[in-house]
């Protein structure tokens, strides 16, 4: 007679990438592999396609948790893992999303990130193991460290008490909050199905035993020994309402801490998007977008282009950035990242506003080595100027830049042109947009026109169209006079 054992785990065996080495970087003992084992079972059991499955991570013995599974995986800086998380959500709300994340992770460089994500009620499943300690790291006590406690960075004991994670994910909103142990490995499976089917933001904290890091410094035994103290401190949250407080001591709750339910963020990101598109709709905005963009394709462009747009702040140079970006994105039809840098500069300084344009997809935002690059006013001039391509285009301002580095530039007196032909000087920056436009190749006029009537403030269209007409008429004359004299 024979017996066949049934192999508990083959269907979690399926799960792992086949190509990395195995065993994993954990140490013997440590609790990482229980929870990702749990975390497997669960999928499995709820039959997610492992395609649909987004899993992010941070820095530090959890985060290297999706490096072993076959899921779409990413793996962050260090209390980065809920932002990405959430970005990918937002733009794939049905993607299945879920984060592992160490205490000192989630709760220290992490913590305002995992406020937020439980405030937003994004649909987002955060997995918490809290092993008391920054494992990986060196050893540094955490957020979640106990009083008295020893640690590399707290050789006489902690001094800070410990937060308790459930409790502030559920008063920042969480609607989801769970906690259990990697002794409790049935109940974490459950929780992590439960966790991964709410609708909202979910959080599950697993407590778990660090052997290395924490138990050896601490003196606590082996790691079964500390698995055994988590057994034996572990309290069924049923049993738990019941205790008095002086029983409570030392011990914590188990079980689903909270569970509620509350309009889920991209659910609610979606209505606000339809709303404004039908808003749209009522005005010029939906007209010019169809009218217009359907009807034009942007030519090509020789590479990535990167364009500066830099002077004092309030000369309205964010809104130039804007215009350039959404002409060549929206009208053109070219690809298109606008970044700036304001902050401190909001009134003088040298304030950038940076487009980043290509006929293909572009995979870097910033603009570093510049092809165009506009300045009005002469600290802007000074401090980007090196910045430039020996053959890039620099424009300026003829009444703000005295000093000027080349021969080469374009000098055009946007202000003056404002103040006494357009009638208002804060409209110099369109008077410049539209010198843009006739200096350079990279978008059309048609395109600069369009957008500017879709980002300037109701009611301003008409003098914002005869600024960037004057731009292109000073920048005309220019051309045509130096090829005259050529």
């Amino acid at each position: 007679m024979s017996v066949v054992l049934q192999d508990k785990l083959a269907p979690v065996r399926d799960y792992l990438r086949k190509d990395k080495k195995f065993p994993t970087v954990w140490c013997a003992g440590c609790g990482a592999g229980i929870v990702q084992t749990a975390l497997l079972t669960a999928i499995h059991e709820l039959s997610i396609p492992r395609d649909r499955i987004v899993f992010v991570s941070g820095i530090g013995c959890t985060g290297r948790m999706p490096t072993y599974v076959d899921f779409n995986t990413i793996h962050v800086t260090h209390g980065r893992a809920l932002p990405s998380a959430t970005g990918l959500k937002i733009v794939n709300p049905d993607f299945v999303v879920l984060t592992a994340m160490g205490d000192g992770d989630a709760a220290a460089i992490g913590g305002n990130h995992l406020i937020h994500a439980a405030r937003r009620n994004i649909d987002i499943t955060a997995i918490v193991v809290n092993n008391n300690i920054y494992g990986m790291t060196g050893g540094q006590y955490s957020p979640t460290t106990p009083l008295d406690s020893l640690a590399s960075t707290a050789p006489y004991g902690c001094q800070e008490p410990p937060f308790d994670l459930c409790q502030l994910t559920a008063g920042a909103g969480g609607t989801f909050v769970a906690r259990t142990t990697v002794f409790h490995f049935t109940m974490m499976v459950s929780l992590f199905r439960k966790a991964i089917e709410h609708r909202g933001f979910s959080m599950v904290e697993v407590m778990s035993d660090c052997p290395t890091g924490f138990g050896r410094r601490n003196k606590l035994g082996s790691a079964v020994k500390m698995i055994q103290h988590l057994k034996d401190n572990a309290v069924r949250l049923k049993n738990w309402e019941q205790m008095p407080p002086e029983e409570r001591n030392g011990k914590f709750p188990i079980g689903v801490l909270v569970e509620s339910e509350r309009e889920e963020y991209t659910a609610r990101y979606e209505k606000v998007v339809q709303g404004a598109t039908a808003a749209a709709a009522a005005g010029r905005e939906e007209e010019i977008l169809e009218e217009v963009a359907p009807k034009r394709e942007g030519e090509e462009l020789p590479g990535v282009v990167s364009v500066r747009f830099s002077g004092s702040g309030g000369q309205g140079l964010l809104l130039a950035g804007v215009i350039y970006g959404k002409a060549a994105s929206i009208f053109d039809g070219k690809n298109a990242v606008q970044t700036q840098s304001y902050g401190p500069e909001a009134r003088g300084g040298a304030s950038k506003s940076d487009i980043v344009l290509s006929t293909s997809p572009i995979d870097y935002p910033l603009a570093e080595k510049l092809d165009v690059l506009l300045c009005l006013n002469q600290e802007s001039c000074d401090k980007y100027f090196p910045d430039l391509k020996e053959d890039g285009i620099l424009i300026v301002d003829s009444l703000h830049v005295k000093r000027i580095p080349t021969s080469t530039a374009y000098v055009l007196p946007f202000t003056e042109i404002a103040k006494n032909v357009v009638g208002r000087v804060v409209v110099a920056n369109v008077v410049a947009l539209g010198a843009v436009c006739e200096l350079t190749p990279y978008v059309s006029r048609g395109a600069f026109e369009d957008a500017l009537r879709i980002s300037v403030p109701k009611g301003t269209e008409q003098i914002n169209l005869h600024a960037f007409e004057e731009g292109v008429r000073a920048a005309r004359e220019l051309v045509a006079a130096r090829a005259s004299r050529s």
